[in-house]
Parts: C-alpha cells; sequence; structure tokens
C-alpha cells in the first residue's frame, strides 16, 4: 500500500458545512432560562444558549456540530421530567421584535 492510497478526497466546501453550529429558538418560562443555560452549557462545547427576550422567555440554542441528537435529548428529558417547559419556535419568529411573540402566562 502507497501512502494515500485509499484516502478519499474531500470536498473543503462539503467539510465546512457539516462544521456549522445549528440555531434553535425557544420559549420557556422566564424564571428557567438560566437553568436551561446552566444544563446546556454543563456539557463544554454542546451548546450556547442566548436570551433574546428575558420577559417573554425566547431563548437561542446555538448547537455545535454532532450534537444536535444529544441536545434534542436532554430537551425533552427535561421536559418529560416536569423540569421546564419548553415550546420550539420557527426560526424566523425570533427575529426581534417583542409584538412576534404571543406571550401567554405559565401555570
Amino acid at each position: 500500500m502507497q501512502y494515500g492510497e485509499g484516502i478519499e478526497a474531500v470536498d473543503p466546501n462539503q467539510r465546512r458545512e457539516n462544521l456549522r453550529t445549528t440555531q434553535h429558538f425557544y420559549r420557556i418560562d422566564r424564571r428557567d432560562i438560566s437553568f436551561l443555560r446552566f444544563i446546556l452549557e454543563a456539557y463544554d462545547g454542546m451548546a450556547v444558549v442566548t436570551t433574546l427576550d428575558a420577559a417573554l422567555g425566547i431563548v437561542s440554542v446555538a448547537v455545535a456540530p454532532g450534537s444536535e441528537n444529544l441536545v434534542v435529548e436532554i430537551i425533552a428529558a427535561l421536559e418529560a421530567e416536569g423540569e421546564i417547559y419548553i415550546e420550539p419556535l420557527a426560526s424566523g419568529a425570533a427575529g426581534g421584535h417583542r409584538q412576534e411573540f404571543k406571550c401567554t402566562s405559565f401555570t
């Protein structure tokens, strides 16, 4: 076997596509924002939680490549155990204006 034999050439553009962070938007009870942040950011490098609107509980979760399934599992487990209520938002819905969100109270 010669050096480099059997190694496939990788298109650098394709590799970059696979290494992009994915952005997810959620609405949660504003009292749970820090809890969600601490849980997700405790896994170093997995996800970063950013508060977009604290009053309405709108957060953005930037997920590292390859961590999408784990983040979904953690959020589903937290919700199933009744730790938090979390509502996924459409990507464009978190565009920045408070009027775009319907604010209902949590009970």
